[in-house]
């Protein structure tokens, strides 16, 4: 466990401490429960992708929608599936390769990027869509 010492505005200390009597919790430990529930998980993602992630938790509202709605360029789209096709096919040079590679990184960018924008929206309160609107 780590001491921190943190500096509250008045109304904001008197709701917490409010919210705290209500829930029937210290209030260290509705605090600790609070930062838990709002930061992002980023126990499983490299390094350099944690401080993107970290960042979109500081976007507004409309920032992180746009964040969430992002998608491959129309170009990478048809890139990837003719290389995708190409793959399965057997038929990918060794430029092709590395090229895909290139691609599916980046879709898996986007993928994690998206999804964590649409987590830090949800927690805002907002109604996200769900896997299956999405498709």
């Amino acid at each position: 466990m780590q001491t921190v010492t943190l500096e509250l505005p008045e109304r904001l200390y008197q709701n917490v401490q409010r919210l705290a009597r209500a829930s029937h919790k210290s209030l260290e430990s509705f605090l600790e429960t609070s930062i838990a529930q709002t930061l992002p998980p980023l126990d499983d993602v490299p390094a350099d992708e944690a401080i993107v992630l970290a960042k979109l938790a500081h976007l507004d509202d409309a920032a992180l929608w746009r964040e969430a709605r992002r998608m491959l360029t129309v170009e990478q789209q048809h890139s990837l599936e003719d290389l995708l096709y190409r793959q399965s096919a057997g038929n990918l040079t060794a430029r092709q390769e590395v090229t895909l590679e290139e691609l599916m990184q980046l879709y898996g960018q986007l993928t994690l990027r998206k999804a964590h924008a649409y987590l830090l929206l949800a927690r805002r309160g907002y109604r996200v869509p769900t896997q299956e609107d999405l498709q």
